[in-house]
């Protein structure tokens, strides 16, 4: 009877403790996963290469930056992205032996994803999925030419601003 009571205590003290960590640890408003970014069409910085990681980080950091300014106070939104394809493409027979990305009309850049904006009580207010692309990235004006992810995070704002305007989710 002693070890149920003591065992009792000890599991009320360690959900005690998980439940004060939880609650002080804040979920940030804007989350970006990668679903299999091993599979993504092109997200390296070589030609058939591995997953950038940093392309990735930049991607994230940018989005999450982006977002924020459109929800309100207590509201979460989940980005899973589920594809990304690079402006632009690798040309071997262009450049033998180097790994340069070459800039065409015909190498948008493209992005699949999902998302869920939830209300701070919890309620799903907008989810969906989108596949974005600009045929025209580059008619675009950027202001940061050596940025290798700018065709994709102004791709990411573009969406950003559409679907999400003044805190307001849009349909």
């Amino acid at each position: 009877m002693t070890v149920l009571r003591y065992a009792a205590g000890v599991l009320l003290i360690l959900v005690s403790i998980s439940s004060v960590l939880s609650d002080e640890i804040p979920r940030p408003p804007v989350q970006v996963e990668y679903i299999q970014p091993e599979k993504f069409t092109d997200i390296s910085s070589t030609d058939h290469g591995p997953p950038n990681s940093s392309y990735l980080d930049q991607l994230s950091k940018h989005i999450m930056r982006q977002a924020g300014r459109y929800l309100r106070e207590g509201e979460q939104l989940t980005i899973s992205i589920r594809d990304v394809d690079m402006a632009g493409a690798f040309e071997p027979w262009n450049t033998p032996g180097n790994d340069i990305r070459m800039m065409k009309h015909i190498y948008p850049p493209r992005i699949v994803l999902s998302y869920r904006l939830q209300g701070a009580d919890g309620s799903v207010l907008k989810a969906g999925e989108e596949s974005l692309g600009n045929l025209n990235y580059m008619l675009s004006m950027q202001p940061s030419s050596t940025d290798t992810m700018r065709h994709e995070k102004a791709l990411m704002g573009d969406w950003l601003r559409k679907t999400f305007v003044d805190g307001q989710a849009q349909d």
